[in-house]
């Protein structure tokens, strides 16, 4: 069986009915039980009659840009295997929950945090903390004062 688009004339109901080729003619509004008049739409092509088999998302097949991976996409299957050629994968619904879950804070050990504080004690006593910055930022975290990079 086959589903064609009906019209009715009565009650404007329109729509998609199954029924078989012998009988596509001969068919009646499910509101009014009126006789319905066949319609030729985009709703009764094939195409668009499932959307397993629509490909509205990537023009038709016509293929749409994906600025992410850079190319024209023209399926889902193209998609895939472009992203498989540049060695990415994509994040289904379960795994984004592993990335927008809220971590667990687990404070650090008692004698790991007095270690850190005695190497940052040290560092400050003998200008260790000095190495890698500019005369001039250590000139400002000295004073005491910080000046904006935005001036």
């Amino acid at each position: 069986m086959h589903r064609y688009e009906y019209k009715c004339r009565e009650c404007e109901w329109h729509g998609l009915l199954w029924k078989t080729m012998e009988l596509r003619n001969n068919a009646f509004c499910p509101d009014c039980k009126s006789v319905v008049e066949r319609m030729f739409t985009m709703l009764g092509m094939p195409n668009t009659q499932i959307p397993a088999v629509d490909n509205h998302e990537f023009n038709n097949g016509q293929g749409v840009f994906d600025n992410g991976l850079g190319e024209l996409i023209t399926s889902r299957k193209h998609r895939r295997e472009v992203m498989e050629k540049k060695g990415l994968h994509e994040v289904s619904k379960g795994d984004r929950d592993l990335f927008t879950k809220e971590r667990e804070h687990k404070p650090m050990p008692y004698e790991q945090a007095k270690n850190q504080f005695e190497e940052a004690e040290a560092m400050v006593g003998n200008g260790k903390w000095k190495e890698g910055l500019s005369e001039e930022r250590v000139k400002e975290i000295e004073s005491g004062r910080k000046t904006s990079k935005k001036e």
